[in-house]
């Protein structure tokens, strides 16, 4: 479901998100989102309809969003070694989630609740693997790496992104050159494994 905003739209839209980032969803108000967003809580309604409908609406933008970009980082790669290649997603990857950090915590925190809800991360998380399982089916196909199960090694990578990126960035702060070591020691084994 693609969504269309004027100006006035996007910018509650994304005071919304900002707000969710930061006080959760009771804490995210119709007129705080009308304060942000420099907008009446009237034009917020006006707009909207409802808060229920405003945050349903939001995680929809910005999953469709989320998909839009993933698509980015997964076409036109290089035909390049292995290495170089999951390298190359890897930073993709990191800089995707690390720009958009406060949409990884809405989405991280609707994981616990709303079971029945279609989910922003779920959708994320199913178009990487999808790709990941691509790329290496593909790798798989020209020789360049043995027969494995592309998903489950697609879903090893995307594993080791998604908790890197959550020790990281909400539980100690590292930098690029640690996370560069960790890249490397990480490719290292999962590419050439642990046996002598």
């Amino acid at each position: 479901m693609e969504i269309e905003l004027d100006k006035t739209e996007q910018k509650i839209v994304d005071a919304t998100i900002f707000l969710l980032d930061k006080e959760g969803t009771n804490g995210t108000t119709t007129k705080k989102i009308a304060k942000k967003a420099e907008v009446s809580e009237v034009t917020v309604f006006r707009k909207f309809k409802s808060k229920d409908n405003l945050l349903k609406i939001a995680k929809i933008y910005y999953s469709d969003y989320f998909l839009e970009k993933i698509s980015d980082i997964f076409t036109n790669y290089e035909d390049t070694d292995l290495e170089s290649l999951l390298k190359n997603t890897w930073w993709k990857l990191v800089n995707f989630l690390d720009n958009n950090l406060d949409i990884i915590k809405i989405a991280l925190d609707e994981l616990m609740s709303n079971p029945e809800e279609e989910k922003i991360f779920s959708k994320f998380s199913d178009e990487v693997l999808k790709n990941l399982t691509n790329i290496f089916q593909e790798q798989i196909d020209k020789g360049k790496i043995r027969k494995i199960n592309p998903s489950a090694a697609a879903l090893t990578v995307f594993s080791v992104i998604v908790e890197g990126i959550i020790f990281w960035k909400f539980e100690s702060k590292v930098s690029n050159d640690d996370t560069n070591k960790y890249l490397d020691d990480f490719l290292d084994i999962f590419i050439n494994g642990i046996t002598n």
